[in-house]
């Protein structure tokens, strides 16, 4: 059985069609939950109007490593599957999943996401930069075996275990809303749980569509940074290639390069949140 979990804050735009797709899937899910934290919208009423059979739970603590905590203690299946509220999952995403770990001896997957239509630039600007640059996934499955940052599964799209999510403690409220899926995935290497990407399993991903969108998504990304150092790396880390990348924008943007502007609101953004970030985890990421 996969239970199904989405953490949830203000995801009235979207949550009606995330579920329309979940509900249209070729396998129907075991489950629904929905982890609130306590959105302001109409997130709760409109799932509650259209989708009854969703299960909706609390999450007091808010952030998306609580709501999937929230989820996995509840959750009744064997294997565990999580989106988020403004994704579309394929039609046969839970087919797959139920597919793979029938045919892999494996404790947890990861899948390919790919941008849903966009409704302007920027969104379009910003699923470029996350899913082709930033991560990108390719068309063949392999096991995954080294602690990269392409290779982490990303909570929009990946499935584990109940027994291992368990084993594992959950997710780390320490991260919060910065790289709390990557957390887990490494983690659960370190345990020595086998874990695949599998690029049948398919979801398609809305983004932010604002430039505050973008500079809070670059800042959280930066903080995100700072918080897998502490964890992983060393105390100090210099990545000197971002500031040739915002050196190259400032000079496009006296060119009048396209997306020059965003290029360096994004970069100047994510330093922010690297610098914020290594103050809060007492090491230096700049």
């Amino acid at each position: 059985m996969v239970s199904v979990i989405i953490p949830v804050y203000n995801e009235e735009t979207r949550i009606l069609e995330t579920l329309k797709a979940l509900y249209a899937n070729t396998v129907q899910p075991g489950e629904v939950i929905l982890s609130d934290g306590n959105s302001t919208d109409r997130t709760v009423t409109l799932v509650r109007e259209h989708f009854s059979q969703v299960r909706i739970e609390a999450n007091p603590r808010r952030h998306a490593a609580a709501g999937r905590n929230e989820g996995i203690k509840r959750a009744k299946g064997d294997i565990l599957a999580f989106t988020d509220g403004d994704c579309l999952v394929a039609p046969d995403w839970i087919e797959q999943i139920e597919k793979a770990f029938a045919e892999h001896d494996i404790d947890g997957l990861g899948g390919k996401i790919l941008n849903a239509t966009p409704e302007n630039h920027i969104e379009a600007y910003w699923g470029n930069l996350a899913w082709n640059v930033l991560m990108n996934f390719g068309d063949s499955p392999y096991v995954v075996e080294q602690y990269r940052l392409n290779d982490a599964f990303v909570t929009a799209n990946c499935a584990y275990k109940r027994k291992l999510l368990i084993q594992l403690r959950g997710f780390s409220n320490w991260f919060a809303n910065n790289a709390e899926d990557i957390d887990l995935c490494w983690r659960a290497l370190k345990s020595g749980a086998k874990l695949m990407y599998i690029p049948s399993v398919q979801i398609y991903a809305h983004n932010v569509t604002t430039l505050q969108g973008v500079a809070r998504k670059s800042f959280r990304n930066g903080v995100s940074s700072s918080k897998l150092q502490k964890r992983y790396g060393g105390r100090i880390n210099y990545d000197p290639n971002i500031y040739k990348m915002l050196g190259h924008n400032l000079l496009g943007l006296v060119r009048r390069e396209p997306d020059a502007g965003l290029n360096v609101m994004e970069l100047t953004c994510h330093l922010a949140g690297k610098y914020c970030g290594s103050l809060k985890a007492h090491v230096i990421n700049v």
